[in-house]
């Protein structure tokens, strides 16, 4: 039987999934790793872990494959999208920049001025998480590495490299580095101008769903897969993501609760001009743009508030505490800014804040407030969305969903229909999606989806009551993040 391996490149994790084209998993295997975070807000990971792991899952999956007499058709590949690895002969020189290192953040003060031409040009202002940044700090910190390294790949990159013996990077990534133009889908020579970066340390660009090459003898022998077995890079993590949870058609958004937290809605062309509350990225689907907006931390902040208030990971009963408070009128006001606020205004000059905290203030009390506030910001994007054009439903996956309470609060929080996805795989479904239109074996993505994506598991309406709680809840949020907002009370580090 022909099957289809997807590699998973995560922020903590590595998984090789092989499906048969109806998307039904036959074998599923991963590793973990954890990325160092340092006081001075650096983030890294050693990068040979990612080449190890690589090889060790394929292996795996192949060995499997071959003894249940599967044969793997072809590879797609899906990772996060903002990680910095300089390399020199396809080989890390440094440790891995991961996408959440905040070190890159002055040095983009010198080059403010050109925000908006990045913005127009590349679909975002510049960010701190993008490629262009990372390889602006290291050009500046650690001169010596940039001279040394002849590529400076994300983490999908120097993998396929390990894989095809090729330098390539597809759009998605490419729309995530602040080097690429968004409109014609090259590299930029202004924008490397600007930064004074060389643009001939970059990979060649591919379309999504492209292969990119095909596994080389010498991986062969490392992993037991077919020499000559094509690779295809399907897209960004949240770009595959969106697609593996339904969300093709324009009228629907995509929310994906993570680490980080990211709302996706598809466009079929820009706008003549690009609004800077909007990140311009490129589709998993070739044919299409999405338009995206960022949330700096997101599951990462309940997982904070579980390891300082209740310090074991009891679900149960946090459930429970939500379901005891949901529908009550919040006394709190609450910024869930761990990270900064990225959503209308970009601000990581601003951390997290309870107030009007009373003796009679509950643990419980705090972790509704906390969850509530996320989601009342989110509804901030999705406001920033519906400039662009209707929106009839909202699609949620990640972290948060986990929650029956929560998905509920999202519908409220929205005021909209929610529907939570049945695949807790989608970011590998939409890698999926990908390769078997690239195969052959559907004729585009919107038939490869209503053949593989199961209907949602769960659809919430909202509450109409818990509504009118909510928006009267983020008034009292916006007027405390105005006080605190470029205060010491608000910021303040030594």
């Amino acid at each position: 039987m022909n099957t289809y391996l997807i590699i998973d490149i995560g922020t903590s994790s590595i998984r090789g999934i092989i499906y048969d084209k109806t998307g039904k998993i036959i074998y599923k295997v991963s590793q973990t790793y954890k990325p160092e975070y340092l006081p001075d807000g650096s983030v890294t990971q050693d990068p040979q872990i990612f080449i190890d792991l690589l090889i060790k899952i394929i292996a795996q999956c192949t060995l499997f494959a071959r003894d249940n007499a599967y044969e793997i058709k072809a590879i797609s590949m899906t990772s996060q999208r903002s990680s910095l690895i300089p390399t020199k002969g396809g080989q890390p020189i440094a440790q891995t920049i991961m996408w959440q290192d905040t070190r890159v953040n002055k040095i983009l003060d010198q080059y403010r001025d050109y925000d908006d031409f990045f913005l127009q040009r590349s679909g975002s202002r510049l960010n701190a998480v993008y490629l262009g940044a990372k390889i602006c700090w290291v050009k500046y910190q650690s001169p010596e590495i940039y001279t040394e390294a002849d590529k400076m790949l994300n983490i999908p990159s120097l993998l396929l490299y390990q894989m095809t013996g090729t330098y390539t990077t597809d759009t998605t990534y490419g729309s995530r580095t602040n080097l690429m133009n968004i409109h014609d889908l090259t590299w930029d020579q202004d924008l490397f101008k600007i930064l004074g970066l060389d643009v001939n340390k970059m990979p060649e660009i591919t379309a999504p769903g492209d292969v990119c090459g095909y596994i080389t003898e010498e991986f062969s022998q490392k992993t037991g897969l077919k020499k000559g077995i094509p690779v295809i890079s399907a897209g960004g993590d949240q770009q595959c993501a969106a697609v593996g949870s339904g969300s093709i058609t324009n009228d629907e958004v995509s929310i994906n609760t993570g680490t980080g937290g990211y709302l996706i809605k598809n466009v079929d062309v820009l706008p003549k001009i690009l609004d800077g509350n909007i990140i311009y990225n490129t589709s998993a689907n070739p044919n299409k743009y999405i338009l995206e907006i960022d949330l700096l931390a997101c599951s990462s902040i309940l997982n904070w508030f579980i390891d300082n208030f209740y310090g074991e990971r009891d679900f149960d009963k946090l459930n429970q505490d939500l379901s005891d408070c949901y529908g009550q009128h919040i006394n709190l006001a609450v910024l869930p800014f761990h990270k900064g606020k990225s959503i209308g205004v970009y601000d990581t000059h601003i951390r997290a804040a309870f107030s009007n905290v009373g003796l009679s203030t509950r643990r419980k009390d705090m972790l509704y407030a906390l969850m509530a506030s996320l989601f009342v910001e989110i509804n901030k994007g999705l406001g920033i969305f519906k400039a662009n054009g209707p929106i009839s439903s909202v699609i949620i996956s990640g972290g948060l969903t986990n929650s029956k309470v929560m998905d509920q609060m999202q519908a409220d929080a929205y005021n909209m229909p929610v529907h939570k996805t049945a695949s807790v795989e989608s970011t590998a479904i939409g890698a999926l999606i990908s390769v078997l239109v690239q195969q052959g074996e559907y004729a585009s993505f919107d038939e490869a989806a209503q053949n593989i994506i199961d209907d949602p598991v769960q659809s919430y309406e909202p509450n109409l009551d818990n509504v009118q709680c909510l928006l009267d809840f983020d008034a009292r949020n916006t007027n405390l993040y105005s006080n605190l907002q470029g205060t010491a009370s608000g910021y303040y580090k030594e």
